[in-house]
């Protein structure tokens, strides 16, 4: 069993910075980036937010992503993506912080403190979280395109804070549920790579929360991948790994095809003939000879993220949806069911 001293060294092995905190140091493809998911069952209130480091001298950019996704009738999504030149000072590695004028993202005695306000929006988040669960670190250094990719991830986190977007402000406290991952590696937007994910998160009738957390890696047609793998928690302890041909996932799409919402603008607008179908639907199927795990998901939430590569003009398609999920855990003779909100992502 793991002491609390174990854990707080794994969680700091998690969020530890890998790219050097001086941007002339760091070579043009190493990226790391820190990414949280934001969900509210009971109001519908969804969000997600990147902070993400790009490497390369003169051409080293700290960027950021916030999408809010507002409950009513109709649900609105707000969101905002942008970059700035990275400068000498922006970084710092030990306790991590990175600071904008827009942006501040700090990890310090096992707590995040994240503040994000783009300037002349009305879209916001301040938000104090701190790890609520089993950390995971999934691999260092696993082939991705022309270079590798690392990944660890706190599956849950308490978290207080606000949010708004356009008028509307929520508070954020312990009926949350917040996710966090920090990715790094050296690789090129637009090659041929893609990835495959979803974190989806339910509370049963009684008992403890159920949670989860869905990976593949795989190239950019989706037809080579690597390992899939879904981690499952009950409550606040992993329980469950399934992997490789215990997985499944099946993904649905609408029959035509037209211009999803993209960010950020100026690459919405480079890609404005460019219609794609959107995904409307996420099913998941895990079995091996004792246990099985179901998720059936319904996406009524869509945009993309284009990635652009900060060396050539080449640029990769980040699809991100949200919806309702219902999920299904079967632990030998025991059965947990729950229905609660659900994020995926679909690269192209």
């Amino acid at each position: 069993m793991a002491t609390a001293a174990s854990q707080a060294e794994l969680i700091e092995r998690v969020e530890a910075l890998r790219i050097p905190p001086l941007p002339h140091a760091a070579t043009a493809d190493w990226k790391d980036w820190y990414h949280f998911v934001l969900l509210h069952a009971a109001s519908g209130w969804r969000c997600i937010v990147n902070v993400n480091l790009c490497g390369g001298g003169e051409q080293a950019q700290v960027q950021y992503t916030l999408v809010v996704h507002v409950p009513g009738q109709p649900a609105q999504l707000h969101g905002c993506s942008r970059s700035v030149p990275w400068r000498s000072g922006m970084v710092q590695a030990r306790p991590l912080r990175v600071r904008t004028d827009e942006l501040e993202l700090a990890f310090e005695q096992q707590t995040f403190a994240l503040r994000l306000q783009p300037r002349g929006l009305d879209l916001a988040i301040e938000l104090q979280a701190r790890p609520d669960g089993t950390p995971l670190l999934v691999t260092e250094g696993s082939q991705f395109g022309s270079g590798f990719i690392g990944w660890g991830l706190m599956p849950r986190l308490l978290a207080t804070g606000t949010l708004g977007a356009c008028g509307q402000t929520t508070a954020v406290d312990a009926s949350w549920y917040c996710y966090q991952d920090h990715n790094f590696g050296r690789f090129r937007w637009g090659e041929d790579i893609g990835w495959e994910w979803l974190v989806a998160h339910a509370q049963p009738v009684s008992g403890p929360a159920l949670t989860f957390v869905v990976d593949l890696r795989t190239d950019r047609s989706h037809r080579k991948g690597g390992l899939p793998y879904l981690f499952v928690l009950v409550g606040h302890r992993l329980r469950k790994v399934f992997l490789g041909r215990a997985l499944s996932l099946r993904w649905q799409w609408s029959a035509d095809a037209d211009l999803p919402p993209r960010l950020p603008g100026v690459m919405a607008t480079l890609l404005g003939d460019r219609p794609s179908r959107r995904p409307t639907g996420l099913r998941v199927q895990a079995a091996d000879e004792r246990d099985r795990a179901s998720l059936s998901l319904a996406i009524d939430e869509y945009l993309e993220v284009v990635a652009p590569d900060n060396q050539s003009a080449a640029f990769s398609r980040i699809g991100e949806a949200s919806g309702t999920g219902a999920l299904t855990l079967q632990l030998a003779d025991q059965t947990i069911e729950g229905a609660g909100l659900a994020y995926a992502e679909f690269t192209r």
